[in-house]
């Protein structure tokens, strides 16, 4: 009796042992606090936790200091509102010298815009100057070139663009690489003006966080996109529009 007790004792307490390591063993990754997203936030969650993921590109939240930082070429006109330089005039226009630094985005017959970058560690500024764009530095921390613009100054170009569009970026050093729209994507954003709202694929209706738009947008193989703020029921971040271009080998 003692020995059949002794037997059911044994046998219990492996259960319970095993029962006990399964739940030790899933613990840390139930937890983690980017388990949805891609491997890349796992690796430096600290850091992105930290970050402005999807800076507001909205009229109603431009920052007065963005309109003073680093304002553009003093010329003529950039948009296709007024006279569209050649490609070869825009180039001599924005160029100072550096190859590593983003000057301008031309795209044929729209728009001819010179390119701001953000204050170090400031990756939710998004410049206040007219026809201009800024340069997303987070995004360049995953070789993806990001372009920002507000919804009421230069974001109103992205409304004006179809996929099959070119796209040709200006380097400092007068050089250029040349890319093409492939997607148009909007979302509705749950709490409007919020850098850390949940989002809604217009298309799909699916609900995604601003962690998993970032990474969907933002990481991955080399390309380019352009955001800005989606204005809708007299809300003007009430939602968010990417335009995704591809490079062109």
């Amino acid at each position: 009796m003692n020995r059949h007790l002794t037997r059911n004792v044994i046998s219990t307490s492996r259960y319970t042992l095993l029962f006990f390591l399964i739940i030790c063993l899933s613990f840390p990754f139930s937890f983690l606090p980017f388990e949805s997203h891609s491997k890349s936030f796992q690796e430096d969650p600290s850091f992105l936790s930290t970050q402005e993921l999807l800076p507001v590109t909205g009229g109603e939240f431009a920052s007065l200091i963005s309109v003073i930082h680093l304002p553009p070429p003093t010329t003529d006109s950039w948009t296709s509102r007024g006279q569209l330089p050649s490609l070869n005039k825009f180039v001599a226009r924005v160029e100072n010298g550096q190859n590593n630094t983003v000057r301008g985005v031309y795209v044929p017959g729209f728009f001819a815009l010179p390119v701001v970058q953000q204050p170090s560690g400031s990756t939710g500024f998004v410049s206040g100057k007219p026809e201009t764009v800024t340069q997303f530095q987070l995004a360049a921390r995953y070789n993806v070139l990001g372009f920002l613009a507000h919804n009421h100054l230069s974001g109103k170009e992205f409304f004006r663009m179809i996929e099959g569009l070119q796209v040709v970026v200006v380097k400092g050093d007068g050089s250029f690489d040349r890319y093409r729209i492939t997607a148009i994507d909007e979302y509705q954003k749950v709490t409007p003006g919020s850098n850390w709202s949940h989002y809604i694929d217009l298309e799909t209706g699916e609900r995604l966080t601003t962690y998993q738009v970032f990474g969907q947008y933002y990481q991955g193989d080399h390309h380019l996109i352009f955001q800005t703020c989606l204005a809708r029921d007299g809300i003007e971040t009430w939602g968010l529009r990417f335009i995704v271009a591809e490079p062109i080998e």
